[in-house]
């Protein structure tokens, strides 16, 4: 039904993220492997300990790595269908 919202609709898919950063002391592998999907109308909540990668995958996510640091280095991020 066009109009109708529809809650099965994928908003957000997140396959296989890997975010690493370039430090002076080396590589560090910020988000390694992450995936999960969120369908409209549906919340997902992240935990782990401090450092687990948390923000990092947010701000992966939202393209808000730290400068000439971080980089996406494997996944796939999908917005509403549209890889970006």
């Amino acid at each position: 039904m066009s109009g109708r919202y529809n809650m099965s609709q994928m908003v957000i898919d997140v396959d296989n993220l890997k975010t690493y950063l370039y430090l002076a002391s080396g590589v560090v592998k910020a988000v390694d492997g992450v995936s999960f999907r969120i369908d409209s109308g549906k919340t997902l909540g992240i935990v782990g300990e401090s450092g687990s990668g948390k923000s990092m995958t947010a701000s992966s996510i939202i393209r808000l790595l730290p400068r000439n640091k971080g980089k996406i280095v494997d996944g796939k991020i999908n917005f509403n269908g549209k890889d970006v």
